[in-house]
């Protein structure tokens, strides 16, 4: 027994005395870094489950998926910016184009501009801005919406004869895009008392259909915004009021024969009129049932009623016409017979849909 305890004696302090060296032991007390520990457990794979291999797929689809949807939504806002931006390029472009086209068209027929007044006494001036002329700020505010922001070169010389106090008879000579029919439709509107019922006040004869359409579209009915209650009649054909219905308007834009037709039925009212418009005087003239109507239209107007006319050429017979349409008026001429080419056009004349326009229009 005894040599048996000694033996087992003997061993126990040879494992006692047995000793490990420090960075080893520093090792294996320390327990394992985080960063060192997750490859370990990156590599035991998860227990498998039924689906897993599908799901994966996904996964992996949905992670490759995402860049590339990433980078479509990164072009096309990229896309919709650099479009906008062109956008708004292109529309400063415009308006500096509309600028150098309005100075371009003063430059040349500003000084080949001739006035005739027919009160030699009478000192009226151009006016170089709208502000001038002491317009209502209904008027001034719809003049600006509308993208003016002076007056054109003819404007500068009709608008403070046809605003002025007491009214003025105008002819004028005037090509398409100078800002005539904006002259002429200030001068309607300025005139007009919006009243309850509405009695007419203002008449615009033309010698076409379209462009009666066209100065109502373009002109009146975007001028006139801010005039609440007005109420405007095209006269044209296709256009029909029973005998005896009073007309329900304050303003008329229409062509001759028409205009005839309702004076001798007694739909328009000729005494109430203030103010009488004839556009493009020439094709008038060049069409004799247009001639003789617009003669018609013109001997029933009172005498206070103030004419203005327009054209834009004034051979003899065209001056002949006017001579015997108004009396007593001021004339703008151009001296020079070239025509005048400008790009810059205030009435702006786009495509229509004749099915659709309203033949009566009331301001809200």
């Amino acid at each position: 027994m005894s040599t048996s305890e000694d033996t087992e004696s003997s061993k126990k302090p040879e494992e006692s005395t047995t000793s490990i060296p420090a960075a080893e032991k520093d090792v294996v007390d320390k327990p394992p870094k985080a960063a060192e520990a997750a490859p370990a457990a990156a590599a035991t794979p998860a227990p498998a489950s039924w689906g897993d291999d599908d799901s994966d797929d996904d996964d992996k689809k949905t992670a490759a998926a995402a860049p590339v949807a990433a980078t479509a939504d990164a072009v096309e806002v990229t896309d919709v910016v650099e479009l906008k931006k062109k956008k708004d390029d292109s529309e400063e472009l415009t308006k500096r184009l509309q600028k150098l086209a309005l100075e371009r068209q003063k430059q040349t027929t500003g000084d080949r501009l001739k006035v005739i007044q027919n009160d030699q006494s009478s000192h009226l001036t151009g006016a170089k801005t709208f502000q001038e002329l002491d317009l209502p700020k209904y008027l001034l505010d719809a003049i600006f919406a509308m993208g003016f922001d002076r007056p054109s070169a003819i404007q500068e010389e009709a608008l403070p004869r046809i605003l002025s106090d007491p009214p003025r008879n105008l002819i004028g000579q005037a090509q398409s895009g100078s800002g005539k029919t904006a002259a002429f439709t200030l001068g309607m509107l300025y005139r007009l008392d919006v009243d309850d019922p509405p009695t007419c006040q203002a008449l615009c004869v033309t010698p076409t259909r379209e462009l009666a359409i066209q100065i109502f579209q373009k002109a009146v009915k975007p001028m006139a915004a801010n005039m609440v209650g007005l109420k405007i009649q095209l006269a044209i054909a296709g256009t029909t009021i029973e005998r005896g219905t009073a007309l329900n308007a304050h303003l008329v834009i229409g062509t001759p024969g028409k205009v005839v037709d309702w004076l001798k039925r007694k739909i328009i009212n000729s005494k109430t009129i203030k103010v009488f418009v004839l556009d493009e005087a020439d094709n008038m003239v060049g069409e004799d049932g247009h001639r003789a109507n617009s003669l018609l239209i013109k001997k029933t107007m009172s005498r206070t009623c103030q004419c203005l006319l327009f054209s834009a050429t004034f051979p003899t017979d065209v001056v002949k016409f006017a001579d015997k349409m108004i009396h007593n008026a001021d004339k703008i001429l151009i001296e020079s017979d070239e025509s005048l080419v400008c790009s810059c056009f205030f009435i702006c004349l786009e495509s229509y849909n004749l099915v659709t326009i309203s033949i009566v229009c009331t301001i809200n």
